[in-house]
């Protein structure tokens, strides 16, 4: 399935999903040390805030443009999911993922061939991005309802 299909699909499927859990199943982690399914959508709101930066600066800054990595331990401790209501990063979520299906979905080929410096050297396009944004929060997704993604 096309990028933007599949984000589409997620945003109009997902929310229902995770809103017919109760509070417990999403604010208590599966395991001691693990993230609560809470904080895993915390997190997958955090790579949207760093994805939809990465997918826009490429188009205007010179290439390839470093592909610079963040803490995500450090973002959830900073963004304090745990002691956030579930409905407020629910709808973070999906605004940020509608602003990134807005950015993606206006993306010309060429501008889907531009290109991002990995750290650890080695090029990505952005096309390639993209689509790695998607399997990480199909993953995630995954771990918080497990027949949804």
């Amino acid at each position: 399935m096309p990028p933007i299909d599949n984000l589409y699909l997620l945003l109009s499927e997902f929310p229902a999903s995770f809103c017919s859990l109760t509070y417990a199943e999403v604010t208590e982690p599966h395991a001691e040390g693990k993230w609560s399914r809470l904080q895993i959508l915390g997190h997958l709101c955090d790579s949207a805030i760093n994805n939809l930066s990465r997918f826009i600066k490429v188009q205007y800054e010179p290439q390839p443009l470093p592909l610079t990595p963040y803490d995500q331990n450090q973002w959830m401790d900073a963004q304090q999911y745990s002691k956030t209501s579930p409905e407020d990063i629910l709808n973070l979520w999906v605004s940020l993922n509608q602003t990134v299906l807005r950015v993606i979905s206006n993306l010309t080929p060429t501008q889907l061939s531009l290109v991002f410096q990995l750290p650890q050297g080695g090029t990505v396009t952005l096309e390639w991005l993209i689509e790695d944004y998607l399997q990480h929060m199909k993953h995630h997704l995954e771990q918080i309802i497990p027949e949804n993604a």
